[in-house]
């Protein structure tokens, strides 16, 4: 073959590839994109992307689990993006996940937990659910049905796969799942009015890239005369600059101003008792979410003792998991507001 036909038959198949892949591209939703340094299962396009500035995300450590999604999961906190693919037809979903797993070896994530074979799963439509209504939007009903708008995903050869690494120099989770379209449906994806026409056999994709960054510390810190002052007129004091991690009721060393604070207040007024009331938003099992404001309480008032000096006997610690709300939950700001440590004069 002679060095023109070499360069005809190269540019055919560079254009095969390429034309294919901008073709795909094309059909994208607007304002979509890749991850950084991802790359797609050849020929999809995007077909919802959603994001988050910051909030809390459920990664699975567990098999499918009735009423509760998952046996176990892992929380973890950072700016969340999803973005939905609709693969070309003519594979299937064991297939596309392992093409998944070697592109997130490929950008260096390590993988930490899988569940496959892909395939119908006993109890298996329960974590589908609970993944898909992760983006729902506020109000919204219904779960996977025709013209619902969580995830086109049915109980049907899914699979899922999660990773841990680093993306653009920060902390990220990954998460993936894979699945089958049962039968043929519309769905509307969050955002998007115009529905997409889905067929059976289908398989839809759905990553989730969690990156970690740090909260903005946006509320104002409290000082303990404003906190006498707001005791002797409400009765109580909301305090937002006691930080803690993720899931956790260890005190982070940025809540040492507020701490330092509080305690100035019960030096300055001898006669104080307060309880120290722990609250969180509602995401998570209420019953957890008790447990850990209860928790959190608990370290505050060691702290105020153990490190100002505090007589343990002028604080009671008590924690109302997510049953009093200040804010609307369905919102960051307001499940942020939610997320607080209260001083009540007793």
């Amino acid at each position: 073959m002679t060095l023109w036909r070499w360069a005809v038959v190269a540019q055919a198949l560079f254009c095969i590839w390429f034309c294919n892949l901008e073709a795909a591209r094309a059909a994208d939703v607007p304002g979509s994109k890749d991850p950084p340094g991802f790359k797609r299962f050849e020929g999809s396009e995007i077909i919802a992307y959603v994001t988050r500035p910051y909030d809390q995300y459920a990664l699975a450590r567990g098999g499918p689990a009735v009423f509760t999604g998952f046996e176990k999961t892992e929380t973890v906190e950072g700016a969340i993006t999803r973005i939905t693919y609709r693969v070309p037809e003519g594979h299937t979903s064991l297939e596309v996940l392992r093409n998944y797993e070697d592109m997130l070896t490929g950008v260096g994530l390590v993988q930490n937990y899988e569940i496959a074979p892909c395939g119908q799963i006993a109890g298996s439509g329960i974590p589908l659910y609970f993944f898909a209504k992760f983006f729902r939007q506020a109000g919204e009903q219904g779960g996977d049905t025709a013209e619902g708008r969580d995830l086109p995903f049915q109980d049907k050869n899914w699979c899922y796969v999660t990773a841990k690494g680093s993306l653009d120099d920060k902390d990220a989770n990954v998460a993936v799942l894979v699945s089958e379209v049962g039968s043929g449906k519309s769905w509307a994806p969050p955002g998007q009015p115009k529905p997409i026409a889905l067929k059976a056999g289908e398989i839809v994709v759905a990553v989730d890239v969690i990156t970690a960054k740090a909260v903005e510390k946006k509320m104002v810190e409290v000082k303990a005369a404003d906190m006498a002052q707001a005791l002797a007129t409400k009765g109580s004091v909301d305090l937002y600059g006691i930080y803690f991690d993720v899931d956790k009721t260890d005190i982070k060393p940025d809540s040492a101003k507020t701490l330092e604070e509080v305690a100035n207040l019960l030096k300055i007024d001898l006669a104080l008792k307060l309880e120290i009331s722990g609250h969180t938003d509602n995401t998570g099992a209420a019953d957890h979410n008790m447990t850990l404001s209860a928790g959190r309480a608990k370290a505050v008032v060691d702290a105020l003792v153990q490190k100002f000096g505090i007589e343990a006997a002028r604080l009671q610690a008590k924690g109302y998991g997510d049953t009093k709300p200040v804010a609307d939950n369905a919102t960051d700001d307001g499940r942020a507001k939610n997320r607080r440590v209260e001083l009540k004069k007793i």
